[in-house]
């Protein structure tokens, strides 16, 4: 791929650091001492008006914390204690809001393949979907301020300045307001999940392991990057390090939604809005992306072949719980 800040898996803007939280307790499932710390989380913030979102690295009330790093031991107690199942999300059910920092450390160790995929699965989903949730949100507020333009109404001052927020920070004229809604979108969850197993081999890649990098976004000046171990000997880039999987998500997803190299997607998610009921089309939305890898279309069937044979359009109408 061409070098340059051009390059589409370039990071166009910096994105804050987001608290990324989890909760979403189901009670009668702690039995072990990690049990005994997940009631700090999940049971006493019930007592002050519902479920709330707690940081996974926050301290607990004994002064202990969970950590940076996070082992597939200690992953596995908590989606057991959350009582989290694929197959019953598959079937309906809410995906908790499980919010994990880091990709385990010892993820590539995991012998047992349908295994590892299930733990990286469960794992993303939750991110890519408070992602999209948070990008739905502001869809909605920008949807009824242009509802009221087109009415004729006088926007408040706040809601000016907020749309010119909005458009700045999504590459757009804030005078084409109707522009700047094909950029404001959610991803569908199966294709961001295909992109991640691809670039990150299901979390398996040192990128993912050493900087939660699970898209291959690249970077030449001015940030911290991984350098690639195999890359031709007059290249420069290096691989975006992320100081969460949260941050990761958020700035492919926000490059899909920005960069001039992914307008065919844009248009092309455009058009199932106005035109689709029945929810967003990845397998077409795929080859708006070869332009993603220097693979072309190769990487393209690559993703189709992810989608179809992990089912992973079955986590299109997940939806966090409430």
């Amino acid at each position: 791929m061409a070098g340059g800040t051009d390059d589409p898996r370039a990071r166009p803007y910096p994105v804050s650091n987001m608290q990324f939280l989890k909760s979403g307790f189901r009670s009668g499932k702690l039995a072990t001492c990690a049990g005994l710390l997940l009631i700090v989380f999940y049971i006493i913030p019930e007592f002050f008006g519902g479920v709330r979102d707690v940081p996974i690295s926050s301290p607990l009330s004994d002064g202990a914390q969970l950590g940076e790093t996070v082992d597939l031991a200690s992953l596995d107690e908590v989606f057991a204690a959350l009582d989290y199942h694929l197959d019953d999300v598959r079937n309906g059910q809410p995906v908790p809001r499980l919010y994990v920092d880091q990709v385990p450390v010892d993820i590539d160790s995991v012998p047992d393949v349908d295994k590892r995929k299930d733990t990286f699965i469960k794992l993303v989903l939750p991110l890519i979907l408070s992602v999209n949730e948070r990008i739905a949100a502001q869809r909605e507020r920008l949807t009824a301020l242009l509802d009221a333009k087109v009415t004729g109404r006088t926007l408040a001052a706040a809601d000016r300045h907020w749309l010119d927020n909005l458009a700045a920070r999504y590459r757009t004229d804030p005078d084409d307001p109707f522009a700047l809604l094909d950029r404001v979108d959610a991803v569908p969850v199966s294709l961001a999940l295909a992109q991640a197993i691809e670039e990150s081999g299901w979390g398996a890649s040192r990128f993912a392991r050493e900087g939660n990098a699970l898209f291959g976004q690249r970077i030449w000046t001015g940030e911290q990057g991984l350098a690639p171990e195999k890359r031709a000997e007059d290249a420069t880039y290096m691989v975006r390090r992320f100081d969460s999987i949260a941050d990761s998500i958020s700035a492919y997803i926000h490059n899909l939604n920005t960069h001039p190299a992914y307008e065919e997607f844009r248009r092309a998610r455009a058009e199932l809005q106005d035109h689709s009921a029945s929810g967003p089309d990845s397998l077409g939305l795929v080859a708006t992306l070869r332009g993603y890898s220097e693979k072309g279309m190769e990487y393209v069937n690559n993703l189709r072949l992810l989608i179809s044979s992990n089912r992973l359009q079955d986590f299109e109408a997940a939806e966090l719980a409430r």
